[in-house]
């Protein structure tokens, strides 16, 4: 079995040629600016409802504190937490930030990348999936390892399953055709000649 597990440290800390998580500025914007929004809408709803705490207030005072209290966790603020694909010339890594793991495996095992969107078991979009040569054994560890579950429609035939991955953030056209680097483009199908059934005599 050349299926591995490694630590997400482990992997980060050699050279990689694309890593799918969420790019820094685009990041570390929009949680600056949910922390920014949510505490002016506590500060407005506290002060506001000095004279009187309507319906308004205790809204804006639990939901934007909800949000306030989120922001302040560090661990919200790690984009590493995020990551669930990156490869580098030989291998392919199935990457679980949540429990800092991650599964190696040779790129040769890519059979296709797909790029159409599909809905998640979890609600997510996934923005293109890899189908991925793998034994019995091998899902079974890549599944365990990711946290995920085996799904019927995702099984393309006895040894070969479909994994989808979110976008992270990523412009869509600039990650596909990063991506597609990983499986050999599709061939376009030879055209067919219609053979005319009428004889000709001389």
């Amino acid at each position: 079995m050349t299926v591995q597990r490694v630590s997400l440290p482990q992997l980060l800390s050699q050279p990689l040629e694309f890593v799918l998580k969420p790019p820094a500025f685009r990041f570390y914007l929009i949680h600056g600016l949910a922390l920014v929004v949510s505490l002016i809408v506590v500060v407005w709803s506290v002060w506001d409802g000095q004279t009187g705490f309507g319906l308004i207030h205790w809204v804006g005072t639990i939901f934007g504190g909800t949000v306030l209290l989120f922001s302040f966790i560090p661990k919200n603020w790690d984009r590493d937490q995020l990551i669930n694909l990156a490869f580098d010339s030989e291998h392919l890594y199935l990457v679980n930030g949540i429990t800092k793991q991650a599964v190696v495996l040779p790129r040769s095992r890519v059979r296709a990348v797909n790029k159409g969107k599909l809905p998640g078991h979890d609600g997510a979009i996934i923005a293109f999936t890899l189908d991925l040569e793998l034994d019995d054994t091998e899902l079974a560890l890549v599944v365990e390892i990711m946290g995920t579950q085996v799904e019927d429609r995702f099984f393309i035939d006895e040894h070969c399953y479909r994994f989808g991955f979110v976008g992270n953030w990523q412009p869509r056209q600039r990650l596909l055709a990063t991506v597609a680097v990983l499986a050999p483009p599709e061939l376009p199908a030879p055209p067919v000649v219609e053979e005319d059934d009428d004889d000709e005599w001389d």
